[in-house]
């Protein structure tokens, strides 16, 4: 995914910043995941201030015809709503609408690199972009994305130290992916106030980024289950977060519902460690349904024992 210093760059603003990743793997939202479609990873970034969102999705088809293909029946489907612009990738579609939102011109630039096809969104609140900026964007972001594929930019996944501290296997969730998120990154996935201030306090009380795991729920596998791992320098540092997180629920119920957000949360600290669970759906505007409740309290009781809580 393109740093953050490139979307600052690209978009002009120091105020913007990233959320977690999302891993669209099966069985999350099988019911409606093309069957020649591997997977998707998305990637939001937030511009603190307004409503605009920056996005990167990509999605892995099953071979280069079938993403020819697809972009075929998205070319189809926009019709002459697309607008021509530059060539980047393999193909490259752009497309803009209008909607009552308080970030309404909305942009997605299509393009395919190989069996690869990105899709990057752009929501704004003053007006529509140039195409000649998407097109600057588009080519940023995919040249990342080359890089990856080429193996100039090799990845690095989780040491098994680190991997050890998510949820252990069980019958209630489903494993999608995992990577270490920073502390800013997580403050966007919590919908913090602000994002910058908070982030600052957590990397005084010692921590630094966040390891993260992405999880379909079983038996409902249009929730997301994310679960996250904070390391503190005190043991006190960790509840201190811990109760800001869970504010006035009693300390005997081990999660609840926020009404705000629409999602389940289970937070605990285990010594130096705050961890916590997150099941929301996939849907944006849709509330978690109430199937993550049993499951998010069995996960989160093997969890603490695991972490030694």
């Amino acid at each position: 995914m393109p740093p953050i210093s490139d979307v600052r760059a690209l978009l002009g603003d120091e105020n913007w910043w990233a959320g977690p990743p999302s891993f669209g793997v099966r069985p999350l939202d099988v019911a409606t995941m093309p069957f020649n479609q591997k997977f998707s990873v998305t990637q939001a970034y937030v511009h603190v201030g307004s409503a605009e969102m920056f996005s990167v999705d990509y999605e892995l088809w099953n071979d280069t015809s079938v993403a020819k293909s697809h972009m075929s029946s998205v070319q189809t489907a926009l019709g002459s709503s697309a607008v021509s612009g530059p060539k980047v990738g393999d193909q490259a579609i752009y497309y803009g609408s209008q909607t009552s939102g308080a970030a309404p011109y909305q942009t997605v630039t299509i393009v395919r690199v190989g069996q690869v096809v990105a899709l990057i969104g752009l929501d704004l609140k003053d007006g529509f972009p140039k195409v000649a900026q998407l097109g600057k964007i588009a080519t940023k972001v995919i040249a990342r994305l080359k890089d990856v594929i080429s193996g100039k930019l090799p990845t690095t996944p989780l040491s098994t130290a680190e991997s050890a501290v998510l949820p252990p296997a069980n019958l209630d969730i489903t494993l999608l992916g995992t990577t270490k998120i920073s502390v800013e990154s997580a403050m966007v996935m919590l919908d913090a106030t602000s994002i910058d201030a908070i982030a600052q306090t957590l990397r005084g009380s010692g921590v630094s980024d966040a390891v993260f795991g992405d999880y379909a729920l079983n038996s409902d596998t249009h929730m997301e289950v994310r679960a996250t791992v904070f390391k503190f320098l005190t043991a006190q540092n960790a509840k201190d977060w811990v109760a800001g997180l869970r504010g006035t629920t009693p300390v005997d119920e081990p999660g609840f519902f926020d009404q705000t957000h629409g999602w389940y949360m289970f937070p605990f600290a285990a010594g130096t460690s705050a961890a916590m669970l997150i099941c929301r759906s996939t849907g944006e505007t849709e509330s978690a349904s109430r199937a993550c409740e049993a499951p998010m309290l069995r996960v989160t009781s093997v969890w603490m024992l695991s972490l030694g809580a």
